[in-house]
């Protein structure tokens, strides 16, 4: 079953879509919602979210944070700092962040 995905930041809607499964990097461990899922307020840290439509990864967006609310079958996150996970400049970003996340999207495996 599908819900819809909402990705707001400042400057642009990055998605308003129907997927499947989407697996986000949450503050307290990476966390999986599929239609129907509980209602739910989390934060999330540093880290890539995986798009999933017809059983295979659709996107996949870098994230330096935000705040994600599931309800109704509507999945928003609001963030700050969302990026394709195909742009790596990170020339807005301090010495350290942008170290982290080069690192991160350097990586042979999720986790």
């Amino acid at each position: 079953m599908s819900f819809n995905l909402e990705i707001i930041s400042p400057s642009e809607v990055f998605m308003n879509d129907e997927v499947e499964l989407v697996i986000f990097p949450g503050t307290e461990g990476d966390l999986g919602i599929l239609g129907n899922h509980m209602p739910i307020i989390t934060t999330l840290r540093l880290g890539i979210i995986f798009i999933y439509k017809e059983k295979k990864i659709f996107k996949k967006f870098l994230v330096n944070g935000g705040i994600l609310e599931m309800s109704n079958n509507k999945c928003t996150l609001l963030t700050e700092d969302i990026s394709s996970t195909d742009e790596k400049d990170f020339s807005r970003d301090d010495e350290q962040t942008a170290s982290k996340k080069s690192e991160i999207l350097n990586k042979e495996f999720y986790s």
